[in-house]
């Protein structure tokens, strides 16, 4: 692993087409590019708004954004706590492996740990394997017994007005 000195900040409103890149290289990462609809407009109503729905990370080397990390706040009632949920993290090709991701999460558990909550979640693809063995790394479970439900688009609609 290199020795590179990682600066993790919070995004700012002047980032926002920086983040916008991220989530599109995301994208095409995960092989979701013709998924992506987010524009710059609207991640401003969501990540500059008052209160934020979500915050976003920046992970910086020599003054040069390479990865975010972008979550906001949840809650299980199990615990009766708040939990963070990370609903993307990437780290740009030529920086993986270098300790970004890790200096990333490690910043996300450092908040944490400060709001008292009892968990961070997130998902992961079944064939990112590099992406597994990172978390897992890291110390994450993978959970086998739990899927992701989704209702999206015209059926939020329909099923909103049946």
């Amino acid at each position: 692993m290199a020795n590179l000195d990682i600066k993790i900040r919070e995004a700012e409103l002047a980032d926002l087409e920086l983040i916008l890149a991220f989530i599109s290289q995301k994208s095409e990462f995960d092989g979701s590019k013709n998924l992506l609809t987010a524009t710059a407009d609207k991640l401003q109503e969501t990540l500059f708004c008052q209160p934020p729905l979500v915050r976003v990370l920046l992970a910086e080397v020599a003054g040069k954004a390479v990865g975010f990390a972008l979550f906001h706040s949840s809650y299980s009632s199990l615990l009766a706590q708040p939990c963070l949920w990370l609903d993307d993290l990437f780290v740009q090709a030529h920086f993986r492996g270098m300790g970004v991701g890790t200096a990333l999460l490690k910043y996300l558990a450092q908040i944490a740990e400060s709001t008292n909550c009892g968990r961070i979640e997130w998902t992961v693809n079944t064939g990112n394997a590099p992406g597994i063995a990172f978390y897992e790394k890291q110390g994450a479970r993978i959970l086998e017994n739990i899927r992701v439900c989704r209702i999206e688009g015209s059926a939020i609609a329909q099923l909103a007005n049946k």
